[in-house]
Parts: C-alpha cells; sequence; structure tokens
C-alpha cells in the first residue's frame, strides 16, 4: 500500500514538473538566464536585456527621439548607442518605425512619463518575435533593453540564478 502511494505521488510530481516545461499551447519553453544576449530588428544589432518577468512590458534606451509624419502616419526617428564587441568602442545607429500609439508609465517614486510605442523584432535564443516597445532614456540602467511578460509570454522560463544561457540564432529574423 504504501508502496503504491509513494509511486503514485512520484508519478505527479514528475508529471507537474513535465508540464512546467512547456506552455499553454504545449510548446517547450526555453530557460533563460535574468540576462541575455538578443537582437534586433530592424538593424540586427546585438544589445544584453534583463529579462523582467516583474516588468508587463519591453522597453529600450534611446537618444534624441523626433516625431514626424510619413504617408499620412506617425513616425519616430531615434538612436540607440550600441557598443562594439571588439573593440568596445561606441556606435550609434538611427532607427525610424511607425508611431503604434503613446502610453504613459510610472516608475516607482516619480511622475508618469510619455512614451513612444513601437514594433520591434528581437530575437531571444531560437525565438523571434516582432515585439511592442517602449523608448526611453534609460540612463543609469545597466542595460539597454529590458524584456517584460507581453514579449516572454508562454515561450520562456526564467532561471534568476543564471545569465546567458542562450546566443540569438533566428533564422527566420529579416535580414538574415
Amino acid at each position: 500500500m504504501i508502496s503504491s502511494m509513494h509511486n503514485s505521488f512520484a508519478t505527479t510530481v514528475f508529471a507537474a514538473a513535465v508540464s512546467l516545461s512547456f506552455g499553454a499551447n504545449g510548446a517547450e519553453r526555453q530557460v533563460v538566464g535574468y540576462i541575455e544576449e538578443v537582437r534586433i530588428y530592424p538593424g540586427d544589432l546585438h544589445l544584453m536585456a534583463k529579462i523582467d518577468s516583474g516588468a508587463k512590458t519591453s522597453s529600450i534606451d534611446v537618444r534624441d527621439q523626433v516625431e514626424f509624419e510619413r504617408e499620412g502616419g506617425k513616425w519616430v526617428r531615434f538612436r540607440i548607442n550600441i557598443m562594439a564587441k571588439a573593440d568596445k568602442t561606441i556606435k550609434s545607429v538611427i532607427i525610424e518605425r511607425p508611431v503604434l500609439r503613446k502610453t504613459r508609465i510610472r516608475r516607482a517614486e516619480t511622475e508618469k512619463q510619455e512614451r513612444y510605442v513601437i514594433n520591434l523584432g528581437i530575437c531571444l535564443g531560437g525565438y523571434f518575435k516582432k515585439a511592442e516597445v517602449n523608448l526611453n532614456d534609460r540612463t543609469g540602467m545597466n542595460y539597454r533593453l529590458l524584456l517584460g511578460r507581453l514579449f516572454l509570454n508562454d515561450h520562456f522560463l526564467i532561471d534568476t540564478s543564471k545569465k546567458n544561457l542562450t546566443k540569438p540564432n533566428c533564422p527566420e529574423a529579416p535580414g538574415r
């Protein structure tokens, strides 16, 4: 009797552990650390990102935001500074994207900020997605990109004790 109960318990625990590695749609989840290298598109730019399940939306560090009109719609031009791996120099990249909307975000103990929201292609591990990202001056933050729950959604498990568990490799990403 005890052996039967023990086997039943072990089977239940095993089934629960296996189910944790799969998302609601049955797809296997990839384990990532709290810091990971990603690639963003357009531009095929490499950035280190903080993986933050506490944040709903993703946010990227930009400078010199300028709104303009193109083909009857609102667009925004901005600059991203990227550190070259080889020689540790900073290069600036200018990107133009259609504005999806503006949002108001409140950070702890600060007034609400209005931010542009755009779509960027993001590759984390082997997963590529066009994701909504708000544009922000992240001066003083350690990482230029923060990936929130809407990007992570049902595809990743986060091991908060690790970092750099993956390398961005998304064959379906544009410009590859």
